[in-house]
């Protein structure tokens, strides 16, 4: 069994590859809550974590285009995701009525690649930069946009960052996702949140 934010299910949607074990969003027990990941072959990576998920099992689940339509987050309304088996359910909740819908889902077989390991060295790197450091790279611009657009989704704003040789680091002001794009004025760097050095070191 399964429940999560099903908002953060659509977003990760947007950073799977084509082709295996990029294809699906990894969704595995946290201390408390979930993970949430995907990756198109190491190129970007989106993780996040819902504190209020629950799940029993390691899910890898191919996202379809029926499940994220009925996942996307809106913003005058919370979304969850309930997984039994092979069927979901994603129930839509306003302030006076909520609605549910039932969709059939697709488990991979493959096994979600390791992030992290690379993860961990990433934040081993961020822990030694200087928090005034400004650094350059060159990027996929298709990336960044897919990030922007999907976490605007739920926030109307982000903070990026980046280290020389490294992923710039889109996170959303809850802390609660973050889209890794890998390899420009100083700004305050967010802290790294607890959840990503747990699931680095899991």
């Amino acid at each position: 069994m399964l429940s999560c934010n099903s908002s953060l299910i659509a977003i990760a949607a947007e950073f799977t590859g084509k082709f295996a074990p990029y294809q699906s969003i990894c969704i595995s027990p946290a201390q408390q809550g979930v993970y949430i990941v995907s990756t198109d072959k190491g190129n970007v990576a989106c993780l996040a974590y819902d504190p209020s998920g629950e799940t029993d099992e390691t899910i890898c689940l191919l996202p379809t285009t029926e499940l994220i339509k009925a996942a996307r987050g809106i913003k005058t309304a919370e979304r969850t995701l309930r997984i039994e088996g092979n069927q979901a359910t994603v129930t839509t909740a306003r302030k006076t009525t909520s609605e549910t819908k039932e969709i059939s889902i697709s488990r991979s077989m493959v096994d979600f690649p390791d992030l992290a390991t690379p993860l961990n060295k990433a934040i081993q790197r961020w822990d030694t930069t200087e928090n005034n450091a400004i650094t350059a790279g060159r990027y996929n611009i298709n990336y960044i946009q897919d990030a922007i657009k999907s976490l605007s989704s739920i926030n109307s704003s982000v903070t990026l960052h980046s280290f020389d040789g490294g992923p710039l680091r889109i996170q959303e002001s809850s802390g609660n996702i973050v889209v890794l794009v890998m390899p420009q004025t100083a700004e305050p760097i967010p802290d790294i949140p607890s959840w990503l050095r747990s699931y680095a070191a899991s």
